[in-house]
């Protein structure tokens, strides 16, 4: 359904019953902008569509919309920086996701942009098809978690030094990337031996301290240049090539706040720490909205996952529903099985990551993820599945095809 809103408010009929309720609102001075954007958009299935061409010197997109839209494209006129001042303005509340388009290809008009909120930013000429498939994701996005504005914060954590996190941490953020579509940034917070970018096959020229110390500066355009960008898309922060950083350096207030400006820019932040508890990664885990915990099946995993899950329920208050336990390397001869891992811990619906040598030994030495090494292989099929988990789509593993598979492993 496509309707036209102009600068006067005109009565719109009303929507057809049973309608998908996501709007999208086409705003710009520039009625051939309008109308090449309505082309472009008009294949999207199950949205509204309206348009408007401000006239009558006002230059607030928003302004006398009665009704929000769900999403704004807005293309830029030759005044930008009044237009983006002018949305900036607008609390949050009043201010919908936004898609920017400019026939300036300038930094400082992508700098405004994003500090009024755009999610996107797309400068003419552009491929239609990116352009289309940027709403689609995004929509896709608004629709599943409407009221979710930053990124979701997981924290990978091992129970035991050496039970694979940043191998997982960096496949799962990979995968939520490549598979997922998402916009997503890969933190190493190992200040002194970090090697999530080694695992990438990535070099970090401008690190995480370099960040911190510029932090009150940085917007989400400046951010960009201290991540590394992955050939999938994926980004990546962490400790400069070469160079050790003491905890003391790091300002737990300055991390967070560079933490808040990462989940404004992303849909999905994925955080390495180490294995310890101080105040850089209390910050840390205080702040996100799931922890993993990576263990393996031995006495000795065993107990310290009892210990950090106590700790981390205890001492932090994480609620026992944002905590994912990760069996790494599973066996399913071992001598310690799931079952009694869950009743051990108290925690139930253990993700199970199957071990595979060969692969995951052939991803390391050639720092390429999983996904594009061994896209068939049992530990990528269960990577994938705990990507869903983290993701959010799947709250309960058992109820996945891979969980009772699991389950059907160790004997449930």
């Amino acid at each position: 359904m496509n309707t036209n809103l102009n600068q006067a408010a005109v009565p719109q009929p009303a929507p057809e019953v049973g309608h998908q309720e996501f709007e999208i609102l086409i705003a710009s001075r520039s009625s051939a902008s309008v109308e090449h954007l309505q082309t472009v958009l008009s294949p999207l299935p199950k949205v509204e569509i309206r348009t408007r061409v401000i006239v009558n010197g006002s230059v607030d997109p928003l302004d006398k919309v009665e009704e929000m839209p769900s999403l704004l494209v807005f293309r830029l006129g030759d005044n930008w920086e009044i237009e983006l001042e002018a949305l900036s303005a607008r609390p949050a509340s009043q201010r919908p996701p936004v898609i920017v388009v400019s026939a300036e290809s300038d930094p400082r008009v992508m700098r405004s942009a994003m500090q009024a909120g755009a999610r996107d930013f797309f400068v003419e000429p552009y491929e239609p098809d990116e352009l289309l498939r940027a709403v689609e994701h995004l929509s896709s996005e608004l629709i599943a978690d409407p009221g979710r504005n930053d990124a979701r914060i997981t924290v990978v954590m091992n129970a035991k030094g050496g039970s694979g996190a940043s191998l997982i941490a960096s496949n799962v953020a990979h995968i939520l990337c490549e598979q997922h579509k998402r916009r997503v940034a890969l933190v190493d917070l190992d200040m002194q031996f970090g090697s999530l970018s080694h695992y990438l096959d990535l070099n970090l020229r401008h690190g995480i301290k370099e960040a911190l110390d510029n932090v009150d500066d940085l917007d989400a355009i400046a951010l960009d240049s201290y991540l590394v960008k992955h050939n999938s898309g994926l980004r990546v922060m962490g400790a400069e090539d070469g160079r050790i950083i003491l905890n003391d350096e790091v300002s737990s207030e300055r991390l967070r706040h560079l933490i808040k400006l990462m989940a404004r820019a992303h849909h999905h932040l994925i955080i390495d720490v180490p294995r310890q508890i101080d105040l850089i990664t209390s910050t840390v885990l205080e702040m996100a909205d799931q922890v993993v915990i990576i263990t393996q099946q031995s006495i000795t995993h065993l107990r310290d996952t009892a210990r950090l899950i106590d700790v981390l329920r205890e001492d932090l208050e994480i609620p026992p529903n944002q905590i994912e336990v990760v069996v790494n390397r599973y066996q399913k001869g071992a001598a310690i099985t799931c079952s009694e891992i869950e009743n051990a811990l108290k925690h139930k619906s253990l993700i199970c990551i199957p071990n595979d040598y060969k692969s995951v030994t052939e991803s390391l030495n050639d720092g390429v993820p999983l996904l594009e090494v061994a896209r068939r292989s049992p530990v990528t099929r269960a990577l994938s599945e705990l990507a869903d988990v983290v993701s959010g789509k799947k709250e309960e593993q058992e109820h996945t095809v891979l969980g009772r598979l699991f389950a059907k492993l160790k004997g449930a």
